[in-house]
């Protein structure tokens, strides 16, 4: 049977393309008209006027539809195939539709680095990297490293919570080095950005692990983020991240000796001589003060 859809929101006509406007359909060229999915009042009867109004002719089917009122009192339907009303509760039509896969991509972002000044091409790389996953048709999972859960945008609290997603990812995109690092160390393929122009410690970091999807965001194109992330999906992308992460183990053997060794370094203060520059007496204060409040705010804590 042919048949038309459209949406109760213009908004969500951009869900599917095939759909149409309710305002552009000729009532008259319809004999049925199915209600889908949701809850069902009279006062959604009255709001989409536009719908249930023009189509007053037609037979009407309600379909999947939680029916608040008692269907005594409201049951505008002909026929009603409810999911549930105080009549009948049925499973979801949704089981049913066979379930459709798509790449699952972790997104995680840096803040502006006022260190790099402007260097920095943050708000560049995201551009990109969120102009990818729309092209690609993927699902995305935000996240963010900063700690703890009251900083951290998503609600993550500590590094197994990050990780633990990681580890369930088709691949990362992010700016961060340790979106990256974090990602590989658990064998996902990652496309990172270097939110400094010119490249700074994510390409470095990149390099030296010998990981190719790393990108300048003032160079990299659509396509080639595009080409990448095919790349990164692929059994060879994941196998090349696990080969990283194993090298990456591999190079710090011997760095517990190392740092053992460091316990065993003489003080040199002279090192530190011209480390803080001198300060006038009313800075001085200034800080005496401000490092007075912070104290007071921590023993206040305890």
């Amino acid at each position: 049977m042919a048949y038309d859809v459209t949406p109760y929101t213009d908004a969500r006509e951009a869900v599917d393309s095939t759909w149409l406007n309710r305002f552009t359909l000729d009532p008259t060229r319809y004999s049925h008209l199915f209600v889908i999915c949701g809850p069902f009042t009279p006062a959604m009867a009255v709001q989409h006027e536009s719908i249930f109004g023009r189509f007053k002719h037609c037979v009407h089917i309600g379909v999947n539809l939680t029916m608040v009122e008692a269907l005594a009192t409201f049951n505008p339907f002909e026929v009603l195939l409810e999911r549930d009303s105080d009549r009948t509760v049925r499973a979801d039509l949704s089981f049913r539709e066979a379930p459709s896969r798509v790449p699952v991509i972790g997104l995680c972002l840096t803040g502006f680095q006022r260190e790099y000044g402007d260097r920095h091409r943050g708000a560049l790389a995201e551009e990109k990297l969120r102009r990818l996953i729309k092209n690609s048709g993927a699902a995305v999972i935000e996240m963010d490293t900063s700690v703890p859960a009251a900083m951290n945008r998503f609600g993550l609290s500590n590094a197994a919570q990050f990780e633990s997603i990681c580890a369930r990812l088709d691949a990362m995109l992010t700016t961060q080095l340790h979106g990256m690092v974090l990602a590989l160390k658990n064998g996902i393929p990652t496309i990172a950005i270097d939110p400094v122009a010119g490249g700074d410690k994510v390409t470095r970091q990149a390099h030296k692990l010998g990981w190719r999807e790393v990108f300048e965001p003032d160079q990299v194109s659509d396509d080639d983020l595009l080409a990448a992330l095919t790349r990164c999906l692929s059994e060879a992308g994941r196998a090349d991240a696990g080969l990283v992460r194993d090298r990456a183990i591999a190079s710090l053997d011997g760095f517990d000796e190392e740092l053992a060794m460091a316990l065993q370094a003489r003080p040199d203060p002279g090192l530190r001589d011209d480390l803080i520059p001198k300060v006038g007496m009313v800075l001085g204060l200034r800080k005496r003060f401000k490092a007075w409040k912070r104290r007071r705010r921590a023993q206040s804590r305890v």
